[in-house]
């Protein structure tokens, strides 16, 4: 499987639970569970200037001792805290950028060689800061990625393992049952990416997708055999939703 190593990048060019409150800001163990490449995706004016697409990646941490909470206000131990962040994604050799600092927090001596999809599993300090909403969200509080730090080696020993399976998913190999299992909004995100056309993920969705004429185109001759049988409403009925 193709992975996102930052040291081979190209050159530029819920039934019974209820909605969640922000945690409280402070540092929280955590395990990396989740590297989606979500691609070529636009960024916002700075300043009131246009910047460049970047290629984006998303890293998800699951809290191992900050649970969800049910309706009836008890803590749902099969439904652990995920926190999220997106980030450009940039070569190592930017010393200042988000994504080299968050590679070289778990991964200090580069003994992965790079490569992001290796980090999932990998035990860490999630320190989570709070954030109040603006325009429609005013009055809310929102959970945000401050920064990332390694565990001590005794304490990764000893750090619970995930609730939820990992998950990576990367364009260049994508996985369509990775990619089915994620939200819409980030299928949507991931297929609105600057590459998307032509892209192997297009091939792939339109491929499956495909499949379905082939199975129409089929159904002409069993059509016209049945007309000396006369089809049922029922029948019709299939075909009409198939």
């Amino acid at each position: 499987m193709a992975g996102l190593n930052a040291n081979k990048l190209p050159k530029a060019g819920s039934g019974g639970m209820k909605t969640q409150d922000a945690i409280d800001a402070g540092t929280y163990p955590a395990r990396v569970v989740s590297i989606l490449d979500l691609g070529l995706q636009p960024q916002r004016p700075y300043q009131g200037q246009d910047k460049p697409p970047k290629h984006e990646i998303r890293a998800t941490y699951e809290l191992v001792d900050e649970f969800c909470v049910g309706d009836d206000g008890v803590e749902l131990e099969d439904k652990p805290r995920w926190i999220s962040e997106d980030f450009p994604f940039n070569s190592l050799s930017a010393d200042l950028a988000k994504s080299t600092k968050r590679y070289l927090a778990l991964d200090p001596t580069q003994k992965l060689g790079g490569d992001f999809t290796l980090l999932v599993d990998m035990p860490c300090m999630v320190t989570v800061v709070n954030k109040e909403g603006a325009g429609k969200n005013v009055g809310r509080v929102f959970n945000n990625v401050g920064a990332v730090s390694g565990m001590r080696p005794k304490e990764a020993a000893k750090a619970a393992p995930l609730v939820n399976p990992t998950k990576v998913f990367v364009l260049d190999d994508p996985d369509l049952e990775v990619f089915r299992s994620l939200p819409e909004f980030l299928q949507d995100k991931i297929k609105g990416n600057l590459e998307y056309k032509g892209s192997a993920l297009q091939r792939l969705l339109d491929g499956a997708s495909g499949a379905w004429p082939k199975k129409e185109a089929k159904k002409e001759p069993k059509q016209a055999a049945k007309k000396v049988a006369e089809p049922t409403v029922d029948e019709d009925e299939d075909e009409g939703e198939w």
